[in-house]
C-alpha cells in the first residue's frame, strides 16, 4: 500500500498557504516539497516574489505595446522567467476563451454573415539552430450582428486554413487575393489587395516584437505565437463582443 504521507505543519506552500505539504525528492541535493491542495512543487529554503496584479497587468500591456520580454522585465524588475510565465499563462487562457467565443459565434451568426476576409502573413518559428516560415491566416468575419476576427497559425496550406473555415458558417461570401488555396471556396471574390487584414498585421508587427521582420526576438512555439496574437485582439476588443 505504501507509506502514509506525512503532512508538514511547519511549512506552508508559498502559492496557497496550504500546510498539506508532502516531500518529493531531491534534485540538485535540496529538498523539495509538494502541495497536496494546488500540486505546485516549491523549495523551503527558496525566496519566491509575489507580484500584484497591477504588475502583472503592466507587463502585459506593455508586451502587447512593442516591448519585448527582456525589456519588460528589465523595467519592471521582474525575473525574465516570470514574465515569460505570465505571458503564455494569460494569453492561453485568452486564446482558449476566444477559441469558445469563436464556437459560440459560430451559431449565433449563421445566415448574418455578410462577408468574410481572408488573408495570411508569415512570421518565423526558430528551432533547433533553423529559422522556418510560418504563417497566420486572419479572417475578418463581417455579420449582422457584429465584426470579429479568427485566425489560425501553421503552414502556408489548405490544412491551416481550414482551421478558420472551421470556426465560420458556410453562407456569406468570400474575399481574399489570388492565393491558390482559396480558389475552392464557394462564392468566392478575388481583390487585389486585402485592406483590413493588411492592417491587422502591420499592427501585429507592430504591437508584437516577435512578428517584426529585423529583430532579434523569435517564435520558440506555435502555441506563443498564438497566445500573443489572442492578448493583441483581447486588448484591441477584435472579439465576437456579441456572444453572452
Amino acid at each position: 500500500m505504501g507509506r502514509k504521507p506525512v503532512f508538514r505543519q511547519d511549512l506552508a506552500c508559498p502559492s496557497c498557504g496550504s500546510h498539506h505539504v508532502v516531500k518529493c525528492g531531491k534534485p540538485l541535493g535540496r529538498q523539495r516539497f509538494l502541495c497536496r491542495d494546488c500540486g505546485k512543487y516549491f523549495l523551503a529554503d527558496a525566496i519566491y516574489h509575489h507580484h500584484s496584479k497591477e504588475v502583472r497587468e503592466k507587463a502585459l500591456r506593455m508586451y502587447t505595446n512593442g516591448m519585448s520580454m527582456r525589456a519588460i522585465s528589465r523595467v519592471l524588475n521582474v525575473p525574465l522567467g516570470t514574465v515569460f510565465t505570465w505571458i503564455k499563462r494569460y494569453g492561453k487562457r485568452k486564446y482558449e476563451k476566444l477559441v469558445d467565443l469563436w464556437n459560440k459565434a459560430k451559431e449565433l451568426v449563421k445566415g448574418k454573415v455578410v462577408t468574410k476576409v481572408v488573408d495570411e502573413m508569415w512570421t518565423y518559428l526558430y528551432r533547433n539552430t533553423r529559422a522556418f516560415y510560418k504563417w497566420v491566416f486572419t479572417c475578418y468575419v463581417y455579420t449582422r450582428l457584429g465584426l470579429y476576427i479568427i485566425y489560425s497559425v501553421g503552414d502556408r496550406d489548405e490544412n491551416t486554413f481550414r482551421e478558420v473555415k472551421d470556426y465560420v458558417p458556410d453562407d456569406g461570401r468570400w474575399v481574399s487575393d489570388d492565393y491558390n488555396v482559396y480558389f475552392w471556396l464557394k462564392n468566392h471574390t478575388v481583390v487585389s489587395l486585402v485592406n483590413p487584414n493588411e492592417g491587422l498585421h502591420s499592427s501585429l508587427r507592430d504591437r508584437l516584437v516577435r512578428f517584426k521582420r529585423a529583430t532579434k526576438a523569435v517564435n520558440r512555439s506555435i502555441n506563443m505565437v498564438k497566445y500573443s496574437i489572442a492578448l493583441v485582439l483581447w486588448e484591441r476588443r477584435l472579439i465576437p463582443e456579441f456572444v453572452a
